[in-house]
């Protein structure tokens, strides 16, 4: 009778379903057709019962696992949960025979850049005599694209049949667990995650440091609660910290203890980067271990002291920045905060310190992301936090874009508070280093306990040093005038477009861009709407009616203007779903103050009647003073120190082009160098000395042809020419040096004619060659002329034989 044995597989479930399945389906035909023992997949039922961390199907029994890695496969797979259960299985085996069971094959089904964890890399047999595309490709591409690789494909699929009948036919069975025993199998892929955290967190440094004065938070809205208010039901939180703090403000320090998941929401520049720092430092300066989160209880206190000094008992920050426009992979959060450290990473050990709750995230410069990808980075940010409840989350915001609906009760939203007056003296005694900031310093203290408009908007860390810096940036401080340091402080965060032009738009995110002089005027017409309210809590209904006035040219809606004036002008936040806020009164008496004085028709009078402010009318009338003796109108949010921001007159006239050049002469190369054209194709004929010069010169270079040059006997430099892509050479039969393609980015190659002479090696040292076309006039080339490793690389190889007559 002939044995049959099982065998499960571990992968990542819900990625390349379907090419899973047809590799198992063809993987099934060759066990069938194959002799020797029999085979059956255990294949898991239509609804399992079991969730993500409960591993893959049949693993505690299988008599073979065949484990599909991949970086979604440690990073978001079964790969913990399963290798936990074959190590088990594997030391169970050992003790009641003496004999180490083999039961777990390890198959790249993609490239895995990563150090594989030591029982992986120790059960790592197949690669003996394996094909290059194996690693380099893995089995998903190689399945998708059988047809090309066939011989590759085989070569594999057999390679996997006979080593899974050797694992079976070795004799040392595996024991089976059950469930209960499988819940309860110790981690196994962990065991270098101790040195390699010791290595990260030594490389890994915060990115600013920090503020000089300390900073209090308050609470906006609790788990579930609407904005301020206590909890539903009247009774008071079990936690006395949040207690408090739904109250008055608490100190930043304290962050943590308001719970594992905090949206830190304000405007911008209001020192968000800095406390995310702060945290990664405390993080960093616990020297011992303690009381981690993962051994903690659900019961316990997750910002108590018995963590620690580490924030939520973490000694592993993961700080992702937006900056670049999304967030970095898991896999990628070595790379991005500690490359030296990245190339002893173990794979997956980013996810098991997220899924352990030894890690925390901060998650910065969301408002970077563009607009039309902000959900999607959302929607990624919330699955990992899904994926990792353990894991603590820091998200620092100004509301735009913020999915309220899916936050649920597990969020707390938190606001930084505003700079106290002596806080922004301290600061700015702090930033200033050099003798004309102090100078600027000596003016402007002097003015703060006069002007009380001036000290509001500089509550923000970010407003107060553009103050110091706008008051350096003249010889005499004490001649800068009220209105210009208000504009600093007020327009201390505003991005600038890349460019503007009065060319027209091009689909595409380029033109949604809203023009800068459409946000100064949405951000004084927001101002003056919101004249009578708090200017905390203004309502949204309220903030998109007043930006939808009639009659305005621009296309822009409103709730893209709002947005573009929190992400960009920094003048607003917002801090919950239905509500916008200004930064601080003073700056919407300054944006209101500005647009009444550069708005003709508006009756200021009857406004100034209907909300009387002493400083909104004395700010006024020295703005219309100032304009009135100058003659020139000074937009609102401009630079201060130089001319108004003017729109350029165009793009640059496009650079000259031909479809093809031909050079018979080193002087006529000179001259096409000196014309500046961009040349796609150029054809040289004859001997062109100064080729290795002047072909990386030339502008859009992706063709080259060279022909009927008897005295070439080497290829000139190509590694400066990295648009080139073809290169052909035409009667050059002296031509045996091909070395200058292994440095090149050449991807196809043409040589007409090539003698009757065997392929160079040197053809196999190029990194993106893809085709290779020799035409030989003489007899069909000899058995054995295209090397059986070189034919394995390039499949493309052509040898043609001219036909005559």
């Amino acid at each position: 009778m002939v044995p049959v044995y099982r065998y499960a597989v571990s992968y990542a479930h819900g990625r390349d379903e379907a090419w899973v399945a047809r590799f198992l389906d063809e993987l099934r035909r060759r066990l069938d057709a194959a002799d020797g023992p029999r085979f059956r997949r255990l294949v898991p039922p239509a609804a399992p019962a079991g969730g993500r961390d409960e591993g893959s199907y049949g693993v505690g029994t299988a008599d073979i696992v065949l484990a599909l890695c991949s970086p979604a496969y440690f990073n978001e797979g079964p790969a913990q949960r399963d290798w936990a259960v074959l190590a088990l299985r594997r030391s169970l085996g050992q003790a009641r025979t003496g004999v180490a069971p083999q039961l777990a094959l390890p198959l790249v089904w993609e490239p895995v850049d990563r150090r594989l964890p030591e029982p992986v890399a120790a059960a790592d047999v197949l690669p003996a005599g394996r094909p290059a595309e194996y690693r380099s490709l893995g089995l998903a591409l190689l399945t998708m694209q059988a047809a090309r690789h066939r011989a590759a494909w085989d070569r594999v699929l057999d390679a996997i049949v006979a080593r899974m009948t050797a694992m079976a036919t070795a004799g040392a069975a595996a024991p089976e667990l059950d469930d209960r025993l499988a819940a309860e199998a110790p981690d196994a892929l962990s065991a270098d995650d101790a040195a390699f955290t010791e290595r990260f967190r030594q490389e890994v440094t915060p990115v600013l440091p920090a503020l000089p004065v300390a900073r209090t938070v308050s609470v906006l809205r609790g788990s579930g609660d609407a904005p301020g208010t206590a909890p539903a039901g009247g009774d008071p939180p079990p936690d006395q910290t949040l207690a408090v703090a739904l109250t008055v403000p608490l100190a930043a320090e304290l962050l943590p203890e308001l719970g594992r998941r905090i949206l830190l929401v304000g405007p911008p520049g209001a020192g968000h980067t800095t406390e995310l720092a702060r945290l990664v430092r405390r993080a960093l300066d616990d020297g011992t271990p303690g009381h981690s989160s993962a051994d903690r209880t659900p019961h316990d206190d997750p910002g108590s002291a018995e963590a620690g000094r580490a924030p939520w008992g973490c000694r592993i920050p993961f700080v992702m920045s937006a900056r670049s426009g999304a967030l970095p992979r898991l896999d990628g959060m070595v790379p991005t905060l500690a490359p030296l450290a990245a190339a002893r990473e173990p794979a997956g050990w980013a996810a098991r310190q997220l899924r352990s709750g030894r890690a925390f995230l901060a998650v910065d410069d969301l408002d970077a992301v563009p607009e039309g990808n902000r959900a999607a980075v959302w929607e990624w940010l919330l699955h990992l936090l899904e994926t990792h409840p353990r894991a603590p989350c820091v998200i620092a915001t100004n509301g735009t874009g913020v999915p309220w609906s899916r936050l649920g009760d597990d969020f707390r939203v938190v606001g930084l508070r505003p700079l106290a007056p002596d806080d922004t003296r301290a600061l700015l005694n702090a930033r200033a280093a050099s003798p004309g900031d102090r100078q600027a310093l000596d003016v402007l203290l002097p003015r703060f306990d006069t002007d009380p408009l001036l000290v509001g908007v500089a509550d923000r860390p970010a407003a107060a040093v553009a103050l110091l810096r706008a008051a350096g940036s003249v010889g005499r401080p004490e001649r800068v005038a009220r209105h210009r340091l208000l504009r600093a402080a007020v327009s201390a965060v505003w991005r600038r477009p890349r460019e503007e032009t009065t060319a027209p738009p091009v689909p595409g995110l380029a033109a949604n861009q809203v023009p800068d002089s459409v946000l100064r005027a949405a951000s004084g017409r927001l101002a003056v709407a919101a004249l009578g309210l708090d200017c905390a809590r203004i309502p949204l209904r309220t903030a998109l009616s007043a930006l939808r006035e009639p009659g305005i040219s621009h296309s822009a809606s409103s709730e893209r203007l709002l947005a573009a004036l929190a992400d960009r002008a920094g003048v607003v936040f917002r801090p919950g779903p239905d509500t916008v806020a200004f930064p601080n009164p003073e700056v919407r008496t300054f944006l209101a103050a500005h647009h009444l004085a550069h708005t003709p028709g508006t009756d200021t009078d009857e406004l100034l009647r209907a909300h009387p402010s002493a400083e909104l009318g004395e700010l006024l009338r020295q703005l219309r003073a100032v304009e009135t003796g100058t003659g020139t109108v000074r937009s609102v949010l401009a630079a201060p120190g130089g001319p108004p921001r003017r729109l350029s007159a165009g793009s640059p006239p496009p650079r000259p082009a031909v479809r093809r050049a031909d050079v018979r002469s080193s002087d006529e190369l000179r001259a096409l160098l000196r014309a500046g054209t961009a040349v796609p194709e150029l054809r040289c004929s004859g001997t062109v000395d100064g080729l290795a010069e002047a072909l990386p010169r030339l502008p859009g270079l992706r063709s080259l042809v060279l022909s009927d040059d008897p005295s070439l006997v080497a290829l000139p430099e190509l590694a400066g020419c990295r648009s080139l892509r073809s290169l052909r050479l035409l009667r050059c039969p002296n031509l045996r040096d091909l070395t200058a393609l292994e440095s090149s980015a050449v991807m196809f190659l043409d040589i007409d004619p090539w003698p009757n002479l065997p392929v160079p090696d040197d053809l196999r040292r190029t990194r993106w060659l893809s085709r290779v076309d020799l035409v030989t006039g003489g007899p069909r080339p000899r058995q054995g002329a295209v090397p059986a490793q070189l034919g394995a690389v390039f499949p493309e190889i052509r040898i043609r034989r001219r036909l005559h007559g």
